[in-house]
């Protein structure tokens, strides 16, 4: 028994290789080899390998075309606030979503950098509505990349993989000791790893093609003055608080050198005192002279 078992593994673990290669009909006809103990071997691996009619049979669900598609868009416009508006109100009118967005104003023109979701559906007609209302178009760049193959192919080793997880389950549930079973677990979770990491690219994947992608700049630029200079109240305003902070902060600077301050009086008063010592015991004699 426990040799049988030592053939199963072995079986399940020459399968492995056949699954990379999304071909396990090579593995199986090597498990069917005449080896040393040709019966036990024959019955592990018909224990472990599942029907191949039912697999022939078994009709593979066509999956359609999978393309993931990218926009750039550059575009300067005459109104930066109601062009951000209008951008947000066509995201939305198309189902989509701004996944990030940064802006910067400077003194001669303000700037907005948005990525933006939309469902693949509707990719064409938001590019369109995002630079219709621009005054003048930059840069406008499409790609399209088709990862059909790519997705086809994984989820052939996907699906691979989770027959072989199969067999190294029934594998477990045939194990008489510890080392037995910690062998068998030691493969499940390395064939476990694999399955969850193609599944993460196969949702990742699902994502993009469901989601198209949009990278939107626009730029609203001023010839000489700034849009955000202020009028004379609020400059005088402004010039009173500047005043006002001045003279806070310098008298919190004489506060903070107190210690030098009095230093300086002490200095001051002593260096007095003796001043005046002095010229109180020349006054005497200059009396008597």
């Amino acid at each position: 028994m426990k040799y049988s078992f030592i053939l199963a593994l072995c079986a399940a673990v020459a399968l492995l290789p056949a699954c990379r290669n999304n071909n396990s009909t090579p593995a199986v006809a090597e498990l069917k080899q005449e080896e040393p103990g040709g019966a036990a071997a024959v019955t592990a691996t018909q224990a472990l390998v599942l029907p191949d009619n039912d697999a022939e049979q078994a009709p593979s669900l066509p999956i359609s075309q999978k393309i993931i598609k990218n926009a750039v868009l550059r575009f300067s416009t005459s109104d930066f606030e109601a062009c951000k508006k209008r951008i947000a109100d066509t995201v939305k009118k198309y189902g989509g979503y701004i996944a990030s967005e940064k802006q910067e104003n400077t003194n001669m023109q303000w700037r907005n950098e948005v990525a933006i979701k939309v469902p693949a559906a509707a990719f064409e007609q938001c590019v369109e509505s995002l630079t219709g209302g621009a005054s003048r178009v930059d840069e406008k760049s499409i790609t399209s990349t088709d990862v059909t193959e790519e997705y086809v192919d994984l989820d052939a080793r996907m699906k691979a993989r989770l027959a072989v997880e199969q067999r190294y389950v029934q594998i477990l549930q045939q194990a008489k000791n510890v080392k037995e079973i910690l062998e068998v677990e030691a493969q499940l979770k390395s064939i476990r790893e694999e399955i969850e990491s193609a599944k993460g690219r196969l949702q990742y994947m699902d994502h993009h093609v469901a989601y198209s992608n949009i990278s939107l700049e626009y730029y609203q630029t001023f010839a000489n003055s700034d849009p955000q200079s202020p009028g004379f109240l609020q400059r005088s305003w402004l010039s009173f608080k500047d005043g006002w902070n001045g003279l806070l902060s310098f008298a919190l600077g004489i506060l903070s050198a107190w210690p030098l301050i009095v230093g300086i009086v002490f200095i001051f008063i002593f260096i007095k005192k003796r001043i005046g010592r002095w010229k109180s015991r020349r006054t005497p004699t200059n009396v008597n002279q």
